[in-house]
Parts: structure tokens; C-alpha cells; sequence
């Protein structure tokens, strides 16, 4: 049965210009191949001992299952279906998902105090075929619908489509390389690090996937990860989602043991991005977008960490952008205490435009984040923020977890604009005095009642006391309820 740790620290425009993104991947392989890939194998699970599900499902290994007798599971005849020569075998797998939401005034309130309270459906299926050690196809469907929502727009509804399909190739490289490169070509999700810049986007209905080429390997206990892909473009019938034309993702991202500090691993990655149809408080039109940064993550003794902060730089339209990002999560178990209880202090900082006429464009832009940043609310992003959370996790059962925050949310300027978890500017914000923008009170309680049930919900209460209220935004009380089965 799954139990919660006491502690557990986060661990990873236009037509397609083909001279732009592609032209990585020479540097990309170059990189694979010299370093190290976060896509490699696992291990298989030991024997009689059931994997726990993944949030990224293809990275489930079943393998172990090959002994007959280690199939003591309700779904292990489907999880390892053996197809006759050694090495082939069919893993099926699935998720339910219901996610009941009600927003007293969604939107921040802005225009008005328009409430919103719906419920979310999501089912996904997948199949994952190994064609022996060096061949494998994985696909996966999703359906997601929201019933009762003012406005059912992607993320939240896609009626029947394709969520993931790729094809893995392993291709034996020389010495000194551990791994075998990973080729990977079709639609995939992707997450990396603590899943502030990439992430699945879990909360709304509709998972977040990428359609293009993946490249992986390891050496020397690094793991590293080359990309060129395009986000999917959402779309809310049926077999109908295609690549987003209007932009581009493209990146390397390495993880290693950080050999200068204890306890510690590092993160280090370029991250490149554009966008066709960009919109910022300060001005729009045309993005290429380079991130350079860097993260520590770790735990020693009753500390857990992770830190991490990158720069920002390229164009939008005729405009320099020259912007950064920092945040950090740092916390302390008591766990020698009653319900473990873990004290925790987060601090966000996204960087905003402090002169619109300068010729440079200083907005962060978090490129794809979870979009339950802050909170489960998921109302305001890391762009043009500074955010103080002082937080406090319990453990009052070893399937139960309660976590209590409050979030004191600024504008890093108040030249730019308050902009929403998609990165978009509220109206009227950015030049307003008061920096200023809210306070975020939020409960969560989740309940593993077993290896395969999940139940969660809790509450968020919003207090537009700052910059959101002068522009005629009211409080928000935010709750939700979930319960999951995963197979």
C-alpha cells in the first residue's frame, strides 16, 4: 500500500522554422552522448513488491511480472501480457478521475463576482507494447469533460483524443556510455525538475503533452534529456487536437549529483521558447525566449531543499527581453514528533517590466508550468511576483496528509501587471500604484486509501485586498473535492 513520507522534497511562431529548434539537436546529441538521460530504464521493481504508479505512466515498469506467481494483483493479468518471444510483452493501464470545483468569484472577480462551480471527468487508457529491449509504442487515450462550467474551453474538455503516442528506440552507443540513446518520436508528456517551467499540468482536466522528438542517455550518474517539440494545440472534439503551429519548445535538461555539496543533486538546463502570438503588459507580437538556469535539491537529516533560479533573454517583436526567476522550498520534520509535522518557507520571484519604454522587456514567463502554482486556486502566476509561503504539512495517519499555507503575494513592479497562472496580464493592473496584491489561505487533505484510490479536496481563500481590489476585483473562495482510481 502506498504511504505518505514524512518529508518528500521535489526531486526533475509561425511555420515550424527548422533552421531554429532542429538546429539544437546537433549540440542536444552532442550533450546526450557526452554526459548522460532522465529517460533511462528503470530497474525492474522487486519481486512481490507492486511499483507504485507514476506520475509520468510510461515510466511503470512491470517486468517483474514475467514470474507467474509474482501475479497476485486484481489488474496484474493485464499489467504483463506476454506475447511469445522473449522480451515482447502488452502493459494496460488506466486512470478516473472526478474533480468537483467551485469558484465563488472566478477570474479574481474581474469583472464582477461571477461564481463558477462545476465537475471535471477524466478517463485515460493506455496501452504500452515492448517490442523486445530496443523497440516500444505507447499510447494513450484520454476523455475530459466538465459539466456544469460557464465557459468549457481546453484544459478542461476534450471529448475523445489522443494524449500520448511515441515510439521508443534504444540504440547501443560506445564506450564510455552506461545506457543505450533514447530515441523518442511522437506525442509525450514531459516534467522536469519541480515542475516549474515543465510540467503535466495535473489540476484542469486536460494533461499537458508535446509532440516531437526526445533524446536520452546517461553516463557517470548523470541524466540528461534533449528536446525539440511543439506544444499540443487543444481542442474540444473529438480526434482533433493538432501541434501548435504559433509556437516551439526546444531544450537540454541535466541532472547530476552535485559533488560540491552533501546531500545534494543539481539540475542544469536551457530551455528555448517562441511564441507567435506572445501578450504581454508591455507590449506583443513575435517571442524567441532563452533560459539558462540552474537547481539544488535535496535533504539531510531533517532539512529538505530545493532551490533554483535561471535567466532569461532573446525578443519579442522589436524588444529585448532580459528577465530571471527564483525560487526556493526549504523545511524542517519534526519527526520524532506526534503526526511528523514539517515546517515549511517558500519564496517565489518572477521579474516584471519596470520601464514599458525602454526598448526591453523585463516580464518572467513561465513557460509551462503546473498551473496550480501557488495554491489549488491556480489563480495568479510567477510572472511579475514575489511571493512569501510559510507552510505547515501533518501527517496524522500514514495514508493521511494535511497541509496548511498562506501565500503574500506582490507585483515585483508596479509598472507591469498582475498576470494569471497562463501567463495572461489582468486589465488595468500594470502602472496602478500598490504592490501589493493578495493574500492566499489554502488547506489541502489527501487521502491514499489504497494503493489505487486517491481522495483529495480542500480550500482556498483569496483576499484582494491589494491591486486586484482597485481594479474592481473581490474576494475568492475557491474549494474542490476529488477522488481518483488509477490501475
Amino acid at each position: 500500500m502506498a504511504r505518505w513520507k514524512a518529508c518528500s522534497p521535489c526531486s526533475p511562431a509561425g511555420a515550424w522554422r527548422a533552421r531554429r529548434p532542429w538546429a539544437a539537436l546537433p549540440v542536444a546529441l552532442l550533450l546526450v552522448t557526452a554526459v548522460g538521460g532522465a529517460s533511462a530504464q528503470p530497474l525492474p521493481s522487486p519481486p512481490g513488491v507492486p511499483p507504485p504508479f507514476k506520475l509520468l505512466r510510461y515510466d511503470e515498469d512491470y517486468r517483474y511480472l514475467r514470474d507467474p506467481a509474482m501475479r497476485t494483483g486484481f489488474w496484474d493479468p493485464v499489467k504483463y501480457v506476454p506475447l511469445g518471444s522473449p522480451g515482447w510483452f502488452l502493459s494496460l493501464g488506466g486512470e478516473i478521475r472526478e474533480r468537483f470545483e467551485d469558484y465563488s468569484a472566478s477570474n479574481f472577480g474581474v469583472p464582477g463576482p461571477r461564481g463558477d462551480g462545476y465537475l471535471m471527468h477524466r478517463a485515460l487508457l493506455h496501452a504500452d507494447l515492448h517490442a523486445g529491449e530496443s523497440l516500444r509504442a505507447f499510447v494513450q487515450l484520454g476523455n475530459q469533460l466538465a459539466m456544469g462550467k460557464d465557459v468549457t474551453t481546453p484544459p478542461y474538455v476534450d471529448q475523445l483524443d489522443v494524449q500520448q503516442a511515441f515510439v521508443d528506440l534504444r540504440v547501443p552507443l560506445p564506450a564510455p556510455a552506461q545506457d543505450p540513446l533514447l530515441v523518442r518520436v511522437g506525442r509525450q508528456e514531459m516534467a522536469f525538475g519541480a515542475q516549474r517551467l515543465v510540467s503535466i499540468r495535473d489540476a484542469p482536466n486536460v494533461r499537458r503533452a508535446f509532440d516531437g522528438l526526445r533524446l536520452g542517455s546517461s553516463l557517470g550518474g548523470a541524466l540528461v534529456d534533449a528536446f525539440a517539440t511543439r506544444p499540443v494545440l487543444l481542442k474540444d472534439g473529438s480526434f482533433d487536437d493538432r501541434p501548435n503551429q504559433a509556437q516551439g519548445f526546444w531544450g537540454v535538461y541535466a541532472t547530476m549529483p552535485a559533488a560540491f555539496l552533501p546531500a545534494t543533486s543539481a539540475d542544469l538546463y536551457y530551455l528555448g521558447f517562441e511564441n507567435d502570438r506572445a501578450l504581454f503588459s508591455d507590449g506583443s507580437g513575435a517571442e524567441r525566449r532563452h533560459s539558462l538556469g540552474g537547481r539544488l535539491f535535496g535533504r539531510h537529516g531533517r532539512w529538505d531543499w530545493d532551490w533554483e533560479a535561471l535567466f532569461q533573454f532573446g525578443s519579442l517583436a522589436s524588444q529585448q527581453i532580459r528577465a530571471w526567476g527564483f525560487s526556493t522550498d526549504t523545511g524542517y520534520t519534526f519527526a520524532g514528533s506526534a503526526w511528523h509535522p514539517r515546517a515549511g518557507i517558500k519564496a517565489t520571484m518572477g521579474s516584471g517590466d519596470r520601464n514599458p519604454h525602454d526598448g526591453t522587456i523585463g516580464t518572467y514567463n513561465g513557460l509551462f508550468p503546473k498551473l496550480a502554482y501557488f495554491n489549488q486556486a491556480g489563480l495568479i502566476g510567477a510572472s511579475n511576483v514575489l511571493d512569501i509561503q510559510p507552510s505547515l504539512t501533518l501527517i496524522p495517519a500514514a495514508r493521511i496528509k494535511l497541509t496548511f499555507a498562506c501565500d503574500f503575494i506582490w507585483r515585483a513592479t508596479t509598472h507591469d501587471a498582475v498576470y494569471t497562472s497562463a501567463g495572461i496580464p489582468v486589465p488595468g493592473t500594470a502602472g496602478r500604484s500598490g504592490q501589493y496584491s493578495s493574500s492566499q489561505l489554502s488547506v489541502d487533505v489527501a487521502w491514499q486509501a489504497s494503493r489505487h484510490v486517491l481522495v483529495n479536496g480542500g480550500a482556498v481563500y483569496v483576499d484582494e485586498s491589494g491591486t486586484l481590489k482597485a481594479v474592481g476585483g473581490h474576494n475568492t473562495r475557491f474549494l474542490y473535492l476529488a477522488l481518483g482510481y488509477t490501475f
